[in-house]
């Protein structure tokens, strides 16, 4: 009886722990929905697939699989690159959002990844103020 029960304590357990997850996932992706909506969706629409050869698509970017840190710098420091995002040169500068905070970016990247490059995983803000301490002022 007491292994039964401990069974069953450690996949109570192990169901909570999942669903701790699965929450804090849809919170970083209802957060980073809104974000993109306000910081992004002017430009990269929201389907995420660009705006006529103005601004890059992210939907079915090989650019985003391709450049994670990349484009979490870009996200709060902005891109005035030139960048090729499927075979096509874009010359457009992307604005800095420098009021951006740490989980800011990790949610507005949560909710792309998710959405738009075959992510179902959280972009941990603990990783992106990493990458963000290391990107090119």
């Amino acid at each position: 009886m007491k292994k039964f029960l401990f069974g069953l304590f450690v996949t109570s357990l192990m169901m909570a722990c999942q669903s701790q997850e699965e929450l804090k996932l849809k919170q970083y992706y209802i957060d980073g929905q809104a974000l993109y909506k306000t910081h992004c969706e002017n430009c990269h629409q929201i389907d995420g697939k660009g705006l006529a050869g103005l601004y890059p698509p992210i939907n079915g970017s090989d650019f985003l699989k391709k450049n994670k840190n990349r484009i979490i710098c870009g996200i709060r420091n902005g891109l005035n690159d030139t960048i090729v995002v499927n075979g096509k040169t874009y010359h457009q500068p992307m604005p800095a959002n420098k009021q951006l905070q740490g989980i800011d970016v990790a949610e507005i990247t949560t909710y792309i990844y998710n959405e738009w490059g075959g992510e179902k995983t959280i972009t941990d803000v603990k990783a992106v103020k990493k990458i963000l301490d290391t990107c090119e002022k």
